[in-house]
């Protein structure tokens, strides 16, 4: 009978700065896990993920099934499989020469997913196992305070300053966790910096294109924050070439698991909170926004 290796859980779990509370949790609902008899259920269930295209929709009724008679939460259950998961992942990386500090520093996600989770649902988990496919197929990496995942480029045709970029280009998609690090432009910059030296070889002397499409690059929330807010600077670092209004799912980034409550009774703890809660208060609109960004290694080019 295969069993989970709790070594390696426990490096994982060191080498991405999981708290001590979920390094202890997580290792105990392993043992609870195996002791049920569904070690081998979860390795299954890798082995399966791997096979079909790193699919979570395949691999849900799988954890469902593993969290039922272990008597875990399902969201247990996924951050166990990342973490058991990541150790070919870590392999995988590695045959595409990447180092051992960009893999832990990428997978140090798994953590900032936990801390949500916990304070969200109250266990120690994820409740984003579909974000995860684009890590364990080596096409995401964390440099400095951003990640850039692989993507062919979806967004409507554009030209600027004699640069163009059509549907299909290749280009990185930028994403911004919830690592707690700063995120002013000396953070910013240091993270395209990176990208740049990072991804050299491939840009052949080019500029590195890169797109986010995120609820921070809504033009509409500029207008509610600080001049000097780092989510302002952030939007004035891209092209925002689209603005889509539509419900604010991302409310428990800026509220936690206090989003669900009306506007009226939403917490005013920081000055973010209070900023969205009178725009919510006052009926403004949400949204998300979709930018673009060339650097050159140095500047930002198509601004």
């Amino acid at each position: 009978m295969e069993h989970i290796d709790k070594a390696f859980l426990t490096l994982a779990m060191e080498r991405t700065a999981f708290p001590a509370e979920a390094r202890e949790e997580l290792l105990r609902c392993a043992q609870t896990l195996e002791g049920a008899g569904q070690g081998e259920a979860l390795l299954g269930a890798l082995e399966y993920f791997y096979r079909n295209d790193f699919t979570t929709t395949g691999v849900q009724p799988l954890i469902d099934g593993i969290a039922q008679n272990a008597g875990l939460s399902p969201y247990t259950v996924w951050m166990l499989f990342l973490l058991q998961g990541a150790k070919q992942a870590r392999e995988d990386y590695k045959s595409q020469g990447v180092s051992e500090e960009v893999f832990w520093d990428t997978f140090c996600d798994l953590r900032y997913k936990a801390v949500e989770c916990k304070e969200n649902y109250g266990v120690w988990g994820t409740f984003v196992a579909f974000w995860y496919p684009i890590f364990y197929s080596c096409d995401i990496v964390k440099l400095g305070r951003l990640e850039y995942e692989n993507r062919a480029y979806e967004g409507p045709a554009y030209e600027k300053g004699g640069f163009s970029l059509q549907p299909g280009d290749k280009v990185k998609s930028i994403h911004i966790p919830s690592s707690g690090e700063p995120f002013d432009s000396q953070a910013r910059l240091d993270s395209y910096r990176r990208a740049y030296a990072f991804f050299q070889k491939e840009l052949g002397g080019g500029p590195l294109v890169c797109v986010c499409h995120s609820w921070l690059l809504y033009p509409e929330y500029k207008k509610i924050l600080k001049p000097g807010s780092n989510i302002a600077g952030f939007q004035g670092d891209f092209d925002i070439i689209q603005a889509d209004s539509g419900p604010f799912s991302d409310a428990w980034r800026v509220f936690g698991p206090a989003h669900t409550l009306p506007a009226g009774q939403l917490p005013e703890d920081t000055s973010m909170r209070r900023a969205f809660k009178r725009h919510l208060l006052a009926g403004g609109p949400t949204g998300e926004g979709l930018g673009i960004l060339v650097f050159d290694g140095e500047r930002i080019q198509n601004l």
